[in-house]
């Protein structure tokens, strides 16, 4: 009868512990939006705690376009890793993925199995199921590259006809959010375009395949451009002039053939990508980032009049590049002393390594020998006093003069306004900017 009963406190025992819950992490990425695809981008790495597939961002798709002569040809190419990653059941351990350097992936074609292959970026955490929404889990990475390129897309959708936030969720998607090493300096080639620019090119290593689904290595050039900008132009005329053997090839992107977003990402697929969920992983990122906002003719500013970027189209001079430059750890790390010295030493400036605090730099300047003047100036540093202008109340504030209207209204740019390192825009009315204090840099 012990036995008996000792059988039975046992069964009770291994029931109560399999009646325990046990959530992995792609469990609880899932619960709000049960039967869905969860896309968390990351420029490093992936985690995913469940056997579920990786989807790499970066190889959907990249655009292979080669010059020789008055000859250009232009390949779409891409690949999709069927491969899966199953950490110990239960594990919360994150998944580490080494980003190989930028260079797209021929494509095997539809009838042949999968194949793995390096990758050019990161691959995301995804929790992914076959015909289900893709979603996307904003983070910090993608906002600041967001920052970095979104008005540069902006000038040149507003030029060619096209959308900036297709454009910008493709360079996300294509780069690992500025992660891979074609995207970065000094190739800044956000698009995996393959060819020379102006004569300028880099040699990566890519993945091909020969027809027949067998893939070999090759070394291939890319194209090479000065800036972000120049990479964006260069698409944009891809776009629109499409390739030698299809001039139109590309139209439906077009905001005259396309009357949204999504119309455009949608011609875009099983065109620029073989991808048959690449128009859904564009849409995700231009909904989740609100993207549109770089539709618009103009850029939005907040109720401060912030917009908060590293590069407006009216600013007379070179884009900011994020360089520090030896002097600037005179000043605090991250703020508007430290943003004005290295913006004027990027453009061939000189200024002090004892300019003081913001609200310092006008009567320091005289001096020490400096124009100073209350005339508004493109390519001076601008000193505000405490308060003035929402300048800091007891340290003042400094920021440069990128333009002057012809209202006499000034457009600057500055740091620390929106947050501690972050550089942003504002345009000072004219009855401000004409109280002012203008250094001009020796």
């Amino acid at each position: 009868m012990k036995r008996k009963l000792l059988s039975l406190q046992m069964i009770c025992v291994l029931l109560s512990v399999n009646l325990i819950p046990v959530i992995s992490h792609a469990d609880e990425l899932t619960q709000s939006e049960s039967e869905s695809n969860v896309i968390e981008e990351s420029p490093t790495e992936t985690t995913d705690t469940s056997s579920t597939e990786v989807t790499p961002p970066t190889t959907d798709s990249s655009t292979s376009e080669t010059e020789t002569g008055t000859t250009e040809t232009t390949t779409d190419t891409t690949t999709e890793s069927s491969e899966t990653v199953q950490p110990p059941a239960n594990s919360h351990e994150e998944v580490p993925v080494t980003p190989q350097p930028g260079a797209p992936i021929e494509p095997a074609p539809a009838e042949t199995a999968p194949v793995e292959v390096p990758q050019p970026a990161p691959v995301y955490d995804a929790a992914a199921q076959l015909n289900q929404d893709i979603k996307v889990l904003k983070n910090e990475p993608t906002e600041t590259f967001i920052r970095r390129i979104g008005e540069k897309a902006r000038a040149v959708g507003q030029k060619n006809d096209l959308y900036a936030s297709v454009m910008i969720a493709q360079a996300i998607l294509e780069t690992g959010s500025g992660n891979s090493d074609l995207s970065q300096q000094p190739y800044h080639n956000l698009f995996g375009i393959k060819g020379e620019y102006k004569g300028e090119k880099v040699v990566f290593s890519t993945q091909e395949d020969d027809g027949s689904g067998n893939w070999y290595s090759i070394d291939a050039s890319f194209k090479k451009y000065p800036s972000y900008k120049e990479s964006f132009e260069d698409y944009a005329k891809l776009m629109k002039e499409g390739i030698d053997s299809n001039k139109e090839i590309y139209s439906g992107t077009w905001k005259a053939n396309a009357v949204s977003y999504r119309e455009a990402t949608k011609s875009l697929t099983g065109v620029y990508a073989t991808d048959t969920s690449y128009d859904q992983k564009l849409n995700a990122f231009i909904e989740e980032y609100d993207l549109t906002e770089y539709d618009k003719e103009k850029p939005s500013t907040s109720t401060s009049g912030i917009i908060v970027t590293d590069s407006h189209p009216d600013s007379d001079f070179k884009e900011y590049t994020g360089e520090t430059y030896t002097g600037s750890e005179a000043y605090a790390a991250g703020n508007c002393t430290q943003y004005v010295y290295n913006r004027i030493v990027q453009l061939d400036g000189y200024v002090e390594t004892t300019m003081g605090n913001g609200m310092d730099w006008g009567a320091t300047g005289k001096a020490n020998g400096y124009e100073v003047t209350n005339k508004p100036k493109a390519g001076t540093a601008v000193s505000f006093q405490p308060t003035v202008a929402g300048a800091d109340g007891t340290y003042g504030h400094v920021a440069f003069v990128e333009h002057v209207y012809e209202d006499g209204s000034i457009l600057i740019s500055e740091m620390n306004v929106a947050g501690l390192g972050m550089v942003s825009f504002r345009v000072i009315d004219k009855d401000t900017a004409n109280t002012l204090a203008y250094v001009t840099p020796k």
